[in-house]
């Protein structure tokens, strides 16, 4: 490769992550969810009050409205939730080709509809689902960037022990900050290349926070670092969610866990420092990963092992040469090969 990132440090995250709810819960999943992940629609449904069995699905980030709804339905109802209490909230910007007898685009306005902020202020599970996550923040925040009533009624449904979830773009606006456009290997490693990173502010539910999703399948390492240490924007901190993973948040436990089949990369970049000339350099950069059963402290960021891990003991580099290779039956060791090999 011509350019790249230079990431340099292993300190540990000692900033505190804080959620504006005290008692509720985030299930924030990397996108590429499979409908049979037990584990994920467990920690979304069990998250739900005893008084609240309600689940209120937001499709406003995607055009598919009626097939992306239906197959959510379907799966929590596979999950555990009875079907009647799964309502779709009727609030999108554009409308939805598969549904001629409906123009969805006409829900634009209804973050401001008591019938549809009704679905909201009584569900024990709120649900956005994937698509463009510009979408969500569009119909939610008003002009001047305040909240809607709707998106209102989400954040003091989530103080009240609430559940809040979303997948893909639904995911990414639970953070301070969101990535709204850029690309992995654009910008982020070389100047003028590709499409611009523009960043813009996200619902909040998880404050000083940037989330990023289909991490690790669309290698957005380089993408989140550069997110994180955009000089025009204050987050420092960043969160990427593979597929089919999720960080179920507990803000008033002040802890966070991983679940799902993937990882959850931690970058902190309050010590870093960005050079931009023909390829961007990041020193000072801080990483972090948990899998699933993980934990994570969100006063400390510090990542806690689940129990059944055990440490386990390796040859030091020196002990072990790097054998060349590649093909079928034995793959190249080198970090240069392998990278390129899969960017191939």
């Amino acid at each position: 490769m011509r350019a790249g990132i230079v990431v340099v440090g292993l300190a540990m995250f000692v900033a505190p992550v804080v959620a504006r709810a005290d008692e509720g819960t985030l299930v924030i999943v990397g996108g590429g969810l499979d409908w049979s992940n037990a584990e994920v629609f467990s920690a979304l449904l069990e998250a739900r009050p005893a008084d609240a069995p309600a689940i209120a699905i937001i499709p406003a980030a995607t055009q598919g409205i009626a097939g992306s709804t239906r197959a959510m339905t379907a799966a929590l109802v596979r999950h555990g939730a009875r079907p009647e209490d799964v309502a779709v909230v009727r609030l999108a910007l554009a409308d939805d080709p598969a549904t001629r007898e409906v123009d969805e685009s006409t829900w634009r306005g209804n973050a401001h509809d008591p019938a549809e902020i009704a679905k909201v202020a009584r569900a024990g599970a709120i649900w956005f689902v994937g698509g463009d996550q510009q979408n969500i923040t569009a119909v939610l925040r008003e002009a001047d960037g305040r909240d809607t009533p709707m998106a209102a009624a989400i954040r003091r449904r989530l103080a009240e022990g609430a559940v809040v979830g979303g997948t893909s773009a639904g995911g990414m606006v639970m953070g301070a900050d969101m990535i709204m456009e850029g690309q992995s290997l654009g910008p982020p490693l070389v100047a003028g290349g590709g499409d611009p990173l523009v960043l813009g502010a996200g619902l909040g539910f998880l404050e000083r926070v940037l989330i990023h999703v289909h991490f690790g399948e669309r290698g957005h390492l380089g993408l989140l670092a550069a997110a994180v240490t955009d000089p025009g924007r204050p987050v420092r901190l960043g969160l990427g969610i593979d597929e089919d993973t999720a960080l179920v948040v507990k803000p008033g436990s002040g802890t966070a866990r991983v679940v799902g089949t993937g990882y959850v990369t931690l970058l902190d970049a309050r010590a870093a420092q960005r050079k931009v000339g023909r390829r961007t350099a990041i020193t000072g950069l801080s990483p972090g990963l948990a899998a699933a059963g993980d934990s994570i402290d969100l006063a400390t960021w510090q990542v806690t092992p689940a129990s059944a891990r055990r440490a386990v003991t390796t040859r030091a580099p020196e002990e072990a040469p790097l054998l060349p290779g590649g093909g079928m039956a034995y793959g190249d060791q080198r970090l240069a090969a392998v990278a390129g090999e899969a960017l191939l």
